[in-house]
C-alpha cells in the first residue's frame, strides 16, 4: 500500500500523466517521489532558488540548505555576481517594488496546505488589496515562449494550452477553496520574471470554472488509487536512449538503455593485397 504520509502534489499529478502516456520513467517516478531521492539541481534550478528565496525568505521544503548565488569574480573591492545573478538580483528589486505598486501584504512564504488527499506548498500566501490570495513566483528562460509547454507566452493559447503550468494554478485554488470555504474563490497568481532579461516580469492571474474543481478532485482521487495499484504490482520502466543517458538511476537500472557506442575501424589496401 501507499506510504500514509504521501499525499498528491501538483507534481505527482502532472509525473503520474506522464507516466501514463509513457512520457515518464515508473522507476524514476518511485525514486523521486515514494522513496525521496533528491538530485542536485541544474545550473538554471540553483538559479530560480536562489531568486525564489531572495523574493520570499522561505527554504525549499525537499532541500532546507540556504541557496547561494554564483560568483564570478572574487577579491577587492567586492565579489562580483555571475551575470544571470546580476540580472535577478535587478529582478528581486523589481518583486520588491510590486508588491508595494499592488499593496500585497504577506501574511506567509513557504506554507504547505493539506486537504483530503492532496497537498501543495506555496511560495506565498498574502493580502492582495486585502483580498487572501496565492503567489507562486516563477523564474524563466522561457518569458517570450509560446510554444514550448513550458513557455510562458500565450499560456492560455487554445491550440497549445499550458496544462502543467495551469495544472498548478488548479492545484492550489482547489486547496485554499476547501481549506478557507469563507473566503470563496481564493485569487490565484503566476509573477512570472526572465532570466533573460532583468525588466521583463509580468503578473498572471488564474480562472478556473466551478466544474474544474470537481474534476480536479475526481483526478487526485483516481491518481491516488493508481499509485496504491503501482506500488502493489510494481511501477513499469519506460526506458528510452535520452531518457535513461540523463537518468540519476542508470548506473544501477537493469533497464536502463545503453547509448550505442562508435566502433572505430580502419580501412587499408593492405587488406586485399
Amino acid at each position: 500500500m501507499i506510504k500514509p504520509d504521501i499525499k498528491i502534489t501538483q507534481s505527482i499529478l502532472k509525473n503520474m500523466r506522464d507516466y501514463i502516456d509513457g512520457k515518464e520513467c515508473g522507476l524514476l517516478f518511485k525514486a523521486r517521489y515514494v522513496d525521496g531521492l533528491r538530485t542536485p539541481s541544474t545550473k538554471s534550478q540553483a538559479l530560480g532558488n536562489w531568486f525564489e528565496y531572495k523574493c520570499t525568505g522561505a527554504l525549499n521544503p525537499y532541500d532546507p540548505t540556504v541557496p547561494e548565488a554564483t560568483i564570478s569574480y572574487k577579491g577587492t573591492p567586492k565579489e562580483k555576481l555571475a551575470a544571470d545573478y546580476q540580472r535577478m538580483e535587478k529582478q528581486v528589486e523589481n518583486f520588491k517594488q510590486a508588491i508595494k505598486h499592488y499593496n500585497v501584504e504577506i501574511i506567509s512564504a513557504g506554507e504547505t496546505l493539506e486537504f483530503g488527499k492532496a497537498k501543495g506548498t506555496c511560495d506565498i500566501i498574502a493580502n492582495v488589496d486585502g483580498e487572501l490570495s496565492i503567489i507562486d513566483v516563477k523564474s524563466t528562460a522561457l518569458f517570450n515562449d509560446k510554444w514550448s509547454e513550458f513557455g510562458w507566452a500565450e499560456i492560455d493559447n487554445a491550440f497549445k494550452p499550458k496544462l502543467k503550468l495551469l495544472t498548478q494554478a488548479l492545484h492550489y485554488k482547489y486547496l485554499a477553496k476547501n481549506i478557507y470555504p469563507e473566503k470563496g474563490n481564493i485569487p490565484f497568481y503566476f509573477w512570472v520574471f526572465s532570466t533573460k532579461n532583468e525588466n521583463d516580469f509580468k503578473i498572471i492571474k488564474v480562472e478556473v470554472d466551478e466544474e474544474d474543481y470537481w474534476f480536479h478532485a475526481k483526478e487526485i482521487d483516481n491518481m491516488h488509487q493508481l499509485l496504491n495499484i503501482e506500488l502493489k504490482k510494481g511501477f513499469k520502466a519506460h526506458p528510452t536512449i535520452e531518457r535513461c543517458s540523463r537518468c540519476p538511476l542508470k548506473e544501477e537500472c537493469s533497464e536502463a538503455m545503453d547509448v550505442p557506442k562508435v566502433e572505430t575501424i580502419y580501412y587499408s589496401n593492405q587488406m586485399f593485397v
